[in-house]
Protein backbone atom coordinates (compact mmCIF):
# COMPACT_ATOMS: atom_id res chain seq x y z
CA UNK A 1 0.00 0.00 0.00
CA UNK A 2 2.74 2.45 0.74
CA UNK A 3 4.71 1.71 -2.57
CA UNK A 4 1.22 2.53 -4.35
CA UNK A 5 1.11 5.61 -2.24
CA UNK A 6 4.65 6.78 -3.08
CA UNK A 7 4.39 5.71 -6.62
CA UNK A 8 1.19 7.76 -7.59
CA UNK A 9 3.18 11.04 -5.79
CA UNK A 10 5.60 10.12 -7.75
CA UNK A 11 3.51 10.08 -11.09
CA UNK A 12 1.69 12.83 -10.09
CA UNK A 13 4.82 15.53 -9.48
CA UNK A 14 6.48 13.77 -12.53
CA UNK A 15 3.50 14.24 -14.41
CA UNK A 16 2.49 18.28 -13.48
CA UNK A 17 6.54 19.09 -13.95
CA UNK A 18 6.48 17.82 -17.67
CA UNK A 19 3.14 19.35 -18.27
CA UNK A 20 4.16 22.70 -17.06
CA UNK A 21 7.59 21.94 -18.73
CA UNK A 22 6.08 21.19 -21.59
CA UNK A 23 3.02 23.85 -21.56
CA UNK A 24 6.11 26.47 -21.16
CA UNK A 25 7.48 25.27 -24.72
CA UNK A 26 4.56 24.70 -26.83
CA UNK A 27 2.48 27.34 -25.53
CA UNK A 28 3.78 30.41 -23.32
CA UNK A 29 7.35 31.00 -24.99
CA UNK A 30 5.37 31.24 -28.51
CA UNK A 31 2.98 33.56 -27.03
CA UNK A 32 5.27 36.08 -25.28
CA UNK A 33 7.30 36.00 -28.58
CA UNK A 34 4.37 37.63 -30.53
CA UNK A 35 4.73 40.47 -27.92
CA UNK A 36 6.23 43.80 -28.36
CA UNK A 37 10.10 43.45 -27.26
CA UNK A 38 9.94 45.46 -24.03
CA UNK A 39 6.61 43.64 -22.95
CA UNK A 40 8.24 40.33 -23.97
CA UNK A 41 11.23 41.23 -22.30
CA UNK A 42 9.00 42.00 -18.93
CA UNK A 43 7.49 38.93 -18.77
CA UNK A 44 9.88 36.55 -19.38
CA UNK A 45 11.69 38.44 -16.77
CA UNK A 46 8.86 37.94 -13.99
CA UNK A 47 8.60 34.28 -15.75
CA UNK A 48 12.25 33.50 -14.65
CA UNK A 49 11.68 35.10 -10.93
CA UNK A 50 8.73 32.87 -10.46
CA UNK A 51 10.29 29.69 -12.49
CA UNK A 52 13.30 30.31 -10.46
CA UNK A 53 12.32 30.26 -6.91
CA UNK A 54 9.61 26.60 -8.04
CA UNK A 55 11.67 24.54 -9.97
CA UNK A 56 14.68 23.87 -8.02
CA UNK A 57 12.31 22.33 -5.37
CA UNK A 58 9.94 20.98 -7.51
CA UNK A 59 12.89 19.26 -9.82
CA UNK A 60 14.68 17.93 -6.26
CA UNK A 61 11.57 16.70 -4.91
CA UNK A 62 11.06 14.51 -7.95
CA UNK A 63 14.16 13.00 -8.62
CA UNK A 64 14.15 12.47 -4.75
CA UNK A 65 11.09 10.72 -4.94
CA UNK A 66 11.94 9.00 -8.06
CA UNK A 67 15.40 7.56 -6.16
CA UNK A 68 13.26 6.38 -3.09
CA UNK A 69 11.02 4.21 -6.14
CA UNK A 70 14.33 2.96 -7.24
CA UNK A 71 15.35 2.18 -4.13
CA UNK A 72 12.42 0.48 -3.10
CA UNK A 73 12.22 -1.15 -6.19
CA UNK A 74 15.43 -2.86 -5.96
CA UNK A 75 14.46 -6.30 -5.96
CA UNK A 76 12.39 -5.88 -8.88
CA UNK A 77 14.82 -6.17 -11.70
CA UNK A 78 12.74 -4.90 -14.57
CA UNK A 79 11.07 -2.05 -12.48
CA UNK A 80 14.46 -0.85 -11.07
CA UNK A 81 15.92 -0.46 -14.43
CA UNK A 82 13.23 1.65 -15.76
CA UNK A 83 13.31 3.84 -12.15
CA UNK A 84 16.91 3.74 -12.12
CA UNK A 85 17.13 5.16 -15.86
CA UNK A 86 14.62 8.33 -14.88
CA UNK A 87 16.71 8.97 -11.50
CA UNK A 88 19.90 9.17 -13.81
CA UNK A 89 18.07 11.30 -16.64
CA UNK A 90 16.75 13.41 -13.84
CA UNK A 91 19.87 14.15 -12.72
CA UNK A 92 21.65 15.06 -15.98
CA UNK A 93 18.54 17.00 -16.45
CA UNK A 94 19.48 19.28 -13.46
CA UNK A 95 23.06 19.46 -14.16
CA UNK A 96 21.85 20.29 -17.61
CA UNK A 97 19.48 22.74 -16.38
CA UNK A 98 22.12 24.46 -13.98
CA UNK A 99 24.71 24.74 -16.53
CA UNK A 100 22.98 25.56 -19.60
CA UNK A 101 19.50 27.15 -19.18
CA UNK A 102 19.92 28.77 -15.57
CA UNK A 103 22.85 31.36 -16.99
CA UNK A 104 20.40 32.74 -19.49
CA UNK A 105 17.59 32.84 -17.37
CA UNK A 106 20.20 34.93 -15.33
CA UNK A 107 21.37 37.15 -17.93
CA UNK A 108 17.50 37.68 -18.94
CA UNK A 109 16.83 38.73 -15.24
CA UNK A 110 19.31 41.15 -14.98
CA UNK A 111 18.03 43.04 -18.18
CA UNK A 112 17.27 46.91 -18.28
CA UNK A 113 14.21 47.08 -19.79
CA UNK A 114 14.79 50.87 -20.36
CA UNK A 115 17.21 49.67 -23.12
CA UNK A 116 17.17 46.00 -23.59
CA UNK A 117 20.91 44.36 -24.83
CA UNK A 118 21.62 43.72 -27.96
CA UNK A 119 20.56 39.92 -28.88
CA UNK A 120 18.62 39.03 -26.41
CA UNK A 121 16.02 37.39 -28.35
CA UNK A 122 19.02 35.52 -29.45
CA UNK A 123 19.70 34.79 -26.21
CA UNK A 124 15.98 33.67 -25.55
CA UNK A 125 15.89 31.53 -28.51
CA UNK A 126 18.68 29.59 -27.57
CA UNK A 127 16.65 28.99 -24.65
CA UNK A 128 13.82 27.59 -26.62
CA UNK A 129 16.28 25.44 -28.03
CA UNK A 130 18.14 24.11 -24.60
CA UNK A 131 14.42 23.90 -23.02
CA UNK A 132 12.82 21.76 -26.03
CA UNK A 133 15.67 19.11 -25.78
CA UNK A 134 14.93 19.39 -21.76
CA UNK A 135 11.48 18.95 -22.17
CA UNK A 136 11.87 15.92 -24.13
CA UNK A 137 14.53 13.97 -21.83
CA UNK A 138 11.32 14.90 -19.44
CA UNK A 139 8.99 12.86 -21.05
CA UNK A 140 11.58 9.96 -21.30
CA UNK A 141 11.99 9.99 -17.89
CA UNK A 142 8.26 10.22 -16.85
CA UNK A 143 7.71 7.07 -19.33
CA UNK A 144 10.65 5.07 -17.82
CA UNK A 145 9.20 6.13 -14.61
CA UNK A 146 5.63 5.05 -15.33
CA UNK A 147 6.99 1.40 -16.84
CA UNK A 148 8.60 1.13 -13.49
CA UNK A 149 5.58 1.97 -11.02
CA UNK A 150 3.52 0.04 -13.68
CA UNK A 151 6.16 -3.47 -13.50
CA UNK A 152 6.18 -3.50 -10.25
CA UNK A 153 2.73 -3.29 -9.74
CA UNK A 154 1.94 -6.05 -11.94
CA UNK A 155 4.68 -8.22 -10.42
Amino acid sequence: MQLIVLQSIALIMTGLMVGNELAVSAFVHPQLNQLEDKCHAASTKALARIYGSIMPFWYATTLILTIGIAFILQHHRSALFFATIAAIIWSLLILFTIVKLVPINNKIGQMSLEKLPDGWKDLRKRWDRLHAIRVGFLVIALICLTVACQISTSC
